[in-house]
């Protein structure tokens, strides 16, 4: 029944069962007695107003004119309704409860305001996809539950390659490197499987070839001349005594040496080498750029001898200087020294010298492994001779330059004169005549190798050109354009990075790559002319290495800078990957890429275990300018192991397999869907951790890293386990060693 009600109404309530009548009033909301109604207050089974009666009760309109006497009657349970109602009515007009209401409601609207935008971006934000499904549209696809094989050839030679270096008798979540990095006395024989994926040594295995072929173009004849005049080579040579005489000569014992080593360096600079300071010409940075005088470390163990404009020609990677004593210098010691001295008096010198090469090497590598952050900018050669007095700058830097000098490494150069005042200066004077000889040799004795090598280093323009000449500017353009979008890739997976914002996430922005070829390696004919001034002869080396040092240190009469001028190009003999500063820019050579293991007709994960390790490190290198001190401890003592790596490289290579892994993981559909590799038992996953090991493994056996050490196994170990990926992907139990290494926060 409906009907509207006036405030001054009042219900009457029939009980079923009975008949009292129970008027429904102010004070007693809920009808029935007022005994009944005290017994339900005083009750903690029944509430207040519940309705007792499985059926609704029948309610009756009273007329106005019985409320009066009504209430009369009831006054009692107008008392017991007051008190059940009190409650709410001091609720509904008490001032305090009303701004507490206020207040509490204005801080939910706030809440709700801040918090939405977070709930939202959460609630879009796609969720991860199951194992067994990838997005193919809006909807989610069922994966194959056997993946397809690759049956392609190049399929089965990687295949044959990771399997060849496998001890499938290893643990490898115990023993990491000895399961991937296995090295028998039989796959030591394996020699094209086993280097395949060592770019460098591919490079050096196919210019050895051609510069063995009698046949070579008439073009690079030079080139063949250079070779076996390396080969003939003698340290014991007439040629290099002359060199030695030039400088001065050997200072015998007892001879007072001469006040300052300044004019010993300056010849030695003359005639061609540095290992002391290196001086040449770069283009500063901006839209307008200008040219700079830099003053930097030493050329000491440089992959390519460069001119000293180095703008106008493509540049090699930044300079790694060696640990160690160089391989030739004691069979040079014993030539150098006089007959005359006796027994006794050439050990003592022999070791005198060798304690200073081992010392000055040792700073050198200390100095150069703190970069260049404390560069300094000079606007006169007065300024630079007071400030760095150790050297005569006069006779280093052309009497006519009046533009800026940079001074790349000052700590090197303070280091350098207090360095130089603890030795003698006739200990001094031989050293340095060593070291610059040193400087015009092979950097091993002589073979079919070493010699391939040195000739590369010489004459790079001239080997590059060899080198591009063997390959189809159409393959060129294929791979390159891979080479990008795995950039790209890497690029965009690092921008999601939580910890990377402002200045680095700016950087990473304007980052680009560069792996085209330059246009003038095509163009044979203009370098030949460029070298018409040398007299290249097969039988004397450093008579072709004088002269060729002379050609590269002329400054060309007119400097040509325009809008290309900060680009950045490659040598393809040079297989490193490396950040060029000028240009902001990732240059990747052509020989890099061109490895197997980044054939088209591979699964991705085996691009990115070694392409995309390699461009996501100098990705990082580009954007860090230093981890903090806690990320530097974290990196095991064993990284002593790498002769020419610094505790920033190994953690750049630790993040560096970090963005690749997960740029992999992110790329449309499964990895588990990725075509398998023939007669391996292994997950792409496992795949990508094996091939950036075994690549590892062949570059530092490339660099004459001891890889059998204990050191390497454990460094090895603790590259793996960064990140914990591969703690999952091998199924390492707890306690194992992958999972026990700590790892260090590089992103």
């Amino acid at each position: 029944m409906t009907a509207e009600f006036s405030s001054r109404n009042t219900f009457r309530k029939t009980g079923l069962g009975s008949n009292t009548r129970s008027i429904i009033t102010s004070a007693n909301p809920c009808g029935g007695s007022s005994a009944s109604l005290l017994q339900k207050q005083l009750s903690f089974k029944t509430p207040i107003c519940s309705n007792q009666f499985g059926k609704i009760d029948e309610v009756e309109i009273i007329d106005n004119s019985n409320i009066d006497n009504l209430a009369g009657r009831y006054n009692k349970n107008n008392i017991i309704g007051w008190i059940c109602c009190a409650p709410c009515i001091w609720l509904r007009t008490s001032a305090a409860v009303h701004k507490v209401a206020i207040t509490s409601a204005t801080l939910l609207v706030t809440t709700l305001l801040v918090a939405s935008p977070i709930l939202f971006l959460i609630s879009t934000a796609p969720s991860p996809l199951p194992r067994d499904c990838y997005m193919e549209g809006d909807g989610c696809s069922p994966t194959m539950s056997s993946p397809s094989e690759c049956t392609e050839a190049i399929c089965e030679t990687v295949a044959a390659n990771i399997q060849a270096r496998l001890n499938w008798n290893k643990d490898p979540c115990s023993e990491f490197k000895k399961f991937s990095c296995w090295r028998s006395n039989f796959n030591k024989n394996i020699t094209n499987l086993i280097e395949m994926g060592n770019s460098q040594k591919s490079v050096d295995t196919q210019m050895q070839l051609l510069l063995q072929n009698s046949s070579i173009n008439g073009n690079f004849k030079i080139l063949q001349s250079l070779f076996e005049s390396c080969l003939k080579l003698k340290t014991n040579s007439s040629a290099l005594h002359r060199v030695f005489d030039t400088l001065g000569g050997y200072l015998t014992v007892g001879v007072i040496g001469p006040s300052s080593i300044a004019s010993l360096v300056a010849k030695i600079y003359e005639l061609g080498p540095s290992p002391l300071v290196d001086i040449y010409y770069d283009l500063s940075y901006g839209r307008r750029p200008h040219v700079l005088l830099i003053i930097s470390g030493p050329s000491t163990s440089s992959i390519i001898l460069e001119n000293k404009v180095r703008w106008m020609s493509p540049k090699a990677p930044p300079n790694r200087l060696k640990q160690g004593v160089p391989k030739l210098l004691p069979d040079l010691i014993d030539n150098f020294l006089p007959s005359f001295l006796s027994f006794a008096q050439r050990v003592s010198e022999k070791d005198t010298i060798l304690e200073f090469v081992k010392d000055l090497n040792k700073l050198q590598v200390e100095q150069s492994r703190r970069g260049f952050w404390d560069s300094s900018v000079l606007y006169n050669i007065s300024s630079l001779q007071a400030m760095y007095p150790i050297l005569n700058w006069t006779l280093l830097i052309p009497k006519d330059w009046s533009g800026p000098i940079v001074v790349r490494n000052a700590d090197y150069l303070r280091a350098l004169q207090a360095f130089l005042t603890k030795y003698p200066s006739r200990i001094a004077h031989n050293s340095m005549i060593l070291l610059s000889a040193l400087e015009l040799l092979p950097k091993d004795y002589p073979n079919a190798e070493v010699c391939t090598r040195s000739t590369m280093w010489a004459l790079p323009e001239l080997a590059s050109a060899l080198y591009i000449s063997q390959y189809s500017s159409v393959d060129s353009k294929d791979i390159i354009k891979r080479a990008d979008i795995i950039f790209k890739s890497l690029k965009a997976h690092l921008k999601r990075a939580p910890s990377l914002k402002g200045a680095a996430l700016v950087k990473l922005s304007a980052l680009k790559i560069q792996s085209q070829t330059w246009e003038g390696f095509s163009n044979v004919t203009q370098i030949t002319n460029a070298m018409e001034p040398l007299h290249i002869s097969p039988d004397s080396w450093l008579e072709n290495i004088l002269q060729i040092y002379k050609r590269n240190k002329l400054v060309p009469n007119s400097i040509n800078m325009d809008g290309s001028s900060h680009d950045a190009w490659a040598y393809p003999i040079v297989s490193t990957i490396f950040y060029d500063t000028l240009s902001h820019s990732i240059v990747v050579p052509l020989s890099v890429i061109l490895i197997p293991y980044f054939n088209a007709s591979l699964p991705p994960y085996l691009h990115y275990a070694s392409i995309g390790v390699s461009i996501a490190k100098e990705i990082l290198r580009s954007i860090t300018k230093n981890f903090d001190d806690k990320a530097m401890r974290c990196v095991p003592h064993s990284v002593n192991i790498f002769s020419n790596f610094s505790r920033m490289d190994i953690l750049i290579h630790s993040g560096g397999m970090q963005i690749s892994y997960h740029s992999m993981l992110s790329l449309t559909g499964p990895i588990k869907g990725m075509a398998r590799l023939p007669g391996l038992n292994l997950t792409p996953t496992q795949i990508f951790f094996l091939v950036s090991a075994q690549e590892l493994c062949s570059e530092s056996n490339y660099l004459g890293i001891d890889t059998s050490a204990s050191e390497f196994d454990n460094i090895l170990g603790w590259l793996i386990a960064q990140g914990g990926s591969a703690t999952e992907v091998f199924k390492c139990p707890s306690g194992s060693m992958i999972n026990i290494q700590k790892t260090c926060n590089v992103l």
